[in-house]
């Protein structure tokens, strides 16, 4: 990475030594201040000056080299789910990106440039904007001589005032694959609400969805481009009990909903071929 100091902004951005010994970042704008570890390109917090915390992070994460960090926003590439024999979700979220370059914008937004080195075939970089929304984008492009397949995904943990008190819009009539019954199914509620365990894929959606948050009076909105599938995740009571790096309470205040193209939304690139996925994450007051 260089020399730290090259890449600090005074007033706006720092490098210090976070959880676990590793180097961390914090950024701080006139509307919100955000933390990123260059381990996995993670995206620990993102809070707005007047109002909670919009990432959830575990109390029982682990910071450790070699082991992904638990909430936040993990980037998940090359492939999503489990691989015999490889880290489960990828290598991206398990290895140290090299920050390259720190900007801040006319407007007082900072960004952050990250690149994933031993990519094999494949060129990786990651933009984070810290604003009065938080927008990533991950850029891959095909070094290769033939066409690459991959998944990409922004695993994202929201912080939620209660499970039971939130519901989600924006997938309705959406096709989507139930991996806790086994099934695959078409959305029918307009607004889905969370009582069990949740895994579901999205396909073919590039919806906006929204998270409704009575609890916290706000809304926060997840709009995307270059993304077709949306994911839905919460583990509930018996999952979280023997998840290590996750409390065994700790579902009540989360909720996943992720960014990405994955399975049958996998991307194709040919040679010299390049996608980008864009995530903008924001929040706005509930109306009383």
């Amino acid at each position: 990475m260089g020399d730290p100091k090259n890449f600090e902004i005074p007033g706006h951005m720092s490098l210090s030594m976070g959880e676990g010994g590793l180097p961390k970042v914090v950024v701080e704008t006139v509307w919100s201040r955000a933390e990123i570890y260059p381990h996995g390109a993670h995206v620990t917090g993102f809070q707005k000056k007047d109002e909670p915390p919009l990432l959830f992070m575990s109390a029982a994460s682990e910071f450790t080299d070699g082991k992904p960090i638990r909430g936040g926003v993990p980037v998940i590439f090359p492939w999503f789910g489990g691989r015999e024999g490889f880290p489960a979700h990828g290598f991206a979220r398990i290895t140290a990106w090299e920050l390259k370059e720190t900007t801040l914008l006319p407007d007082g937004a900072v960004r952050l440039r990250f690149i994933l080195s031993g990519a094999e075939g494949f060129q990786v970089e990651y933009l984070v904007t810290v604003a009065e929304s938080l927008t990533l984008e991950l850029g891959v492009g095909n070094t290769g001589t033939r066409d690459a397949a991959f998944e990409t995904c922004l695993h994202t943990y929201f912080q939620i005032s209660g499970i039971d008190a939130i519901s989600i819009t924006g997938l309705a009539g959406t096709r989507y694959q139930d991996k806790v019954a086994g099934t695959t199914e078409t959305e029918t509620a307009a607004a889905i609400r969370i009582s069990s365990e949740v895994d579901r894929v999205y396909f073919a959606t590039t919806a906006t969805t929204e998270i409704e948050d009575p609890g916290f009076g706000r809304k926060i909105r997840i709009a995307k481009s270059g993304s077709n599938s949306t994911v839905v995740w919460n583990p509930w009571i018996d999952k979280s009990k023997w998840m290590p790096d996750f409390g065994d309470d700790e579902y009540r205040q989360m909720v996943c909903v992720e960014s990405g193209n994955v399975a049958q939304n996998q991307t194709t690139l040919p040679p010299r071929g390049h996608a980008v996925m864009k995530v903008e994450i924001s929040s706005e007051r509930l109306l009383s």
